[in-house]
């Protein structure tokens, strides 16, 4: 759960705020960590050498806004000088009509559709940013994993994903169903130094740890049944 999910069922009296609390999602962190192995690996496997790699993954389904994303990267690729690749992870029930769109737009060797995968750590580590362009959220695990692993996050501003990505801290922030806002983000990420976008993936594995890790979040779980 997340906080703006509190504050709307407390703002429809459906709990009284004495009565609610938040208690995040946690990550393993152990798990989902740089690996710079596992980078050289995956992009090998990929016969990607030095493109900039964007990183979706998402059930192919109406709340994910797939058709912004695309839209985004569209500007995205035309606005850069070396083209960016975007992965994309997962399957679902539009992913027909999203792999057309990809070939109506003419980016199919910029888009790569990976399936579903068993090796989740290892494929962030081989991108070098990631992007959720959901209408619609609670507390994704995807950010927490992302933002772990150390990667700068494009998010849309809905449900919990602030309190993952915050603004010019480890990420950007944009408006849902706002292809142009994105694809500005995404454009201010590749635009970044090496250095400036490693200090910003260490300040999301920083929020990570403090936050967000498993281990405290457990703990938490564990003081909540005490106190019952």
């Amino acid at each position: 759960i997340c906080t703006p999910a509190i504050k709307h069922y407390v703002t429809q009296r459906a709990v009284p705020a004495d009565k609610i609390a938040v208690l995040y999602n946690g990550v393993d962190t152990a798990n989902f960590q740089p690996d710079s192995a596992a980078r050289i690996r995956i992009r090998r496997d990929l016969g990607i050498t030095d493109n900039f790699v964007w990183l979706a993954i998402a059930r192919f389904e109406k709340a994910k806004a797939y058709p912004n994303m695309i839209r985004a990267f569209q500007k995205a690729v035309a606005d850069a000088t070396t083209k960016p690749v975007l992965l994309i992870c997962g399957r679902g029930s539009l992913e027909g009509e999203i792999r057309a769109q990809v070939h109506s737009s003419r980016l199919d060797q910029y888009v790569r559709f990976i399936g579903v995968r068993q090796d989740i750590p290892d494929v962030m580590n081989g991108a070098d940013a990631f992007v959720l362009s959901s209408y619609l959220e609670g507390l994704p695990m995807v950010l927490l994993q992302a933002a772990s692993v150390g990667m700068p996050i494009v998010a849309t501003n809905v449900g919990g994903n602030a309190e993952i990505v915050i603004d010019g801290v480890n990420g950007y922030t944009a408006p849902p169903e706002d292809h142009t806002a994105l694809a500005r983000a995404m454009t201010q990420i590749m635009q970044l130094s090496e250095a400036g976008r490693a200090a910003m993936a260490e300040r999301g594995r920083q929020l990570i740890r403090q936050t967000f890790d498993i281990e405290r979040i457990l703990d938490r779980w564990e003081s909540l049944y005490e106190e019952k």
